[in-house]
């Protein structure tokens, strides 16, 4: 078989990815990415984004700012994407929070005594920040398509998995990361996903109830 053929036989699952496909993938590597890969991309997929949307994801993102942040502009990718790294590092850690206030409850008695100081719920209590749901602020702002799709055509996910970290570990990823990202196997195309159009419309068959219908872990091309 020519090298041309196997091009485009490992080629064709990336390209046919569809809208829900490309969420998939978007929701597995945000599980899976070092966090500064994951900021660097979607600083570039924020930037595809209207500014008036933009606008929008900063006004809700605001509980995250740094003070000396208070003058950002509004529309700026670059924050916008700092302000959702740190809105995801907050959802883990309470996340974490909950998890071992859980566990210590059902620990017994005294156990529970020793670790729990009380009602989590409550330490929780009038901190916005617990407001702040990331993934469906993109959904609801309406540019969880265009965000899916530019962040995996960015360049900081593609140079992770081609010459950084990642490309160490593409065998144990699943199939559809090697037929992306892997030089050896076509190359990342930057045009894999049909264009970076902004589209306004909704999801098709996406779940708005959360991100949890989509297994981004191996079921599309491998």
């Amino acid at each position: 078989m020519g090298v041309l053929s196997r091009f485009r036989r490992r080629k064709t699952p990336y390209r046919a990815a569809t809208e829900e496909e490309q969420i998939a993938r978007y929701v597995y590597l945000l599980g899976s990415l070092p966090a500064s890969v994951i900021e660097s991309a979607h600083a570039s997929a924020f930037a595809d984004v209207p500014p008036e949307r933009r606008r929008q994801m900063f006004e809700q993102l605001r509980p995250f700012l740094a003070e000396s942040e208070r003058d950002a502009a509004a529309e700026d990718p670059t924050v916008i994407a700092r302000l959702v790294r740190r809105a995801e590092e907050h959802r883990a850690r309470r996340a974490a929070e909950a998890d071992a206030a859980t566990r210590a409850a059902a620990a017994p008695a005294a156990t529970a005594v020793a670790v729990d100081d009380g009602d989590p719920r409550g330490r929780f209590d009038g901190d916005p920040r617990d407001q702040v749901d990331t993934r469906a602020m993109l959904l609801q702002v309406g540019v969880l398509t265009i965000v899916a799709n530019q962040f995996l055509l960015s360049s900081s996910v593609a140079a992770y998995f081609t010459v950084g970290a990642g490309s160490l570990e593409l065998a144990s990823e699943p199939g559809w990361v090697g037929e992306t990202y892997d030089p050896g196997l076509g190359g990342f195309d930057g045009g894999g996903f049909g264009g970076g159009a902004y589209d306004s419309g909704g999801f098709g068959g996406f779940d708005g109830g959360g991100f949890g219908g989509f297994d981004g872990g191996g079921g599309f091309g491998g």
